[in-house]
């Protein structure tokens, strides 16, 4: 009795141990079970994070981004030019002027000699090239591709040249298409036809100093293109004001009638064929109007022509900016009322 008792208690004790030991062997299962979870919900956000930039790269790359890209208008100035830089500019100009590659001459040498540091025979190389460069590109009827001042237009049935360069926003004079195009006057174009066109407006400085008049081309948003260099007379005793300017509507005038001011000492106005006439040949007129403080006071000022031919690149006038009569012709052909400028330097 007392031995199948102490078996039973044996027995007993020995199913406790293994079920203690069981208990810890599965305790330890759970908890690296548990472990194992943590670790991997911890290692989720962290593949996930990595994932990020290549996705993005991939839509980056894609092709739906790149099928329309907007279009930018090209800078209207470059950076300050030094002299080096300059000097590096007026030779690839040159360079590609003798490759035949015009247009893109014309925008070193325009760069060149606006950024005012050339010495004075390189800017002169620089002027005559662009004034053939205004000739061929400009003034001429033919029309070169990447010019961006130019453009070629076929006349529609009923148009009529002014009402054309009005619609098209040209703001240049009809006078100078007709000559570009050789043609006699406006009621020559016909249907189909082609036309060149300019897109203007074109500019003048007027340097008091040197007695000279630059006219250049500039439309918003486009680089300077300069045209030519005119001899001008202007006031005595520095009368003629220095500042801007522009075109008023309707001051532009041929066989303007000249009326003296009172420091002229005269009293009658003077017409075309008049002695003493003092406005040229044809009697172009350009009246200006000041647009900053120290010209917006002043009225009566203009660039005409002259009777006294001998007078320009004087200061021998009553404050206006005259001009040979060839000069001023080219002048009254380019500049647009409302919208060309003219700064007077001193």
């Amino acid at each position: 009795m007392k031995r199948g008792y102490k078996q039973f208690v044996g027995v007993v004790l020995l199913l406790a141990v293994v079920a203690g030991v069981s208990y810890i062997v599965a305790r330890i299962a759970v908890m690296q079970a548990g472990t194992r979870k943590t670790a991997a919900a911890q290692a989720i956000p962290a593949v996930a994070a990595e994932a990020r930039p290549a996705v993005a790269a991939v839509k980056s790359e894609s092709p739906v981004s790149a099928v329309k890209p907007v279009a930018t208008a090209p800078a209207a100035t470059r950076p300050a030019f030094d002299a080096a830089s300059a000097q590096g500019a007026l030779r690839r100009g040159m360079e590609l002027l003798a490759a035949q590659k015009l247009i893109e001459a014309r925008g070193e040498l325009s760069a060149a000699i606006f950024s005012g540091a050339l010495d004075d025979s390189q800017a002169q190389q620089a002027r005559n090239a662009l004034e053939d460069l205004a000739d061929m590109t400009i003034f001429s009827s033919r029309i070169l591709e990447g010019d961006p001042y130019t453009i070629q237009y076929t006349v529609e049935g009923g148009e009529v040249l002014d009402k054309l360069e009005r619609r098209l926003q040209l703001h240049v004079p009809s006078s100078i298409l007709l000559k570009v195009n050789g043609i006699p006057s406006a009621s020559s174009i016909r249907a189909g036809q082609t036309l060149k066109l300019i897109q203007g407006p074109f500019h003048a400085v007027v340097s008091k100093s040197g007695f000279t008049m630059d006219i250049y081309l500039q439309r918003p948003g486009l680089e300077k293109v300069y045209i030519k260099r005119l001899r001008v007379g202007l006031g005595k005793n520095d009368s003629t004001p220095v500042g801007s300017w522009k075109l008023g509507l309707g001051r532009k005038m041929k066989n303007a009638i000249w009326y003296p001011p009172p420091t002229s000492g005269m009293t009658l106005a003077l017409r075309p064929g008049d002695k003493d006439y003092p406005l040229g040949r044809a009697g172009f007129w350009i009246g200006l109007i000041g647009t900053d403080p120290n010209t917006s006071g002043f009225a009566g000022y203009g660039i005409h022509g002259t009777n006294n031919p001998a007078s320009v690149g004087k200061a021998e006038s009553l404050g206006c900016i005259r001009l040979a009569d060839a000069d001023i012709e080219l002048v009254y052909s380019l500049l647009y009322e409302e919208w060309s400028t003219v700064r007077v330097e001193p």
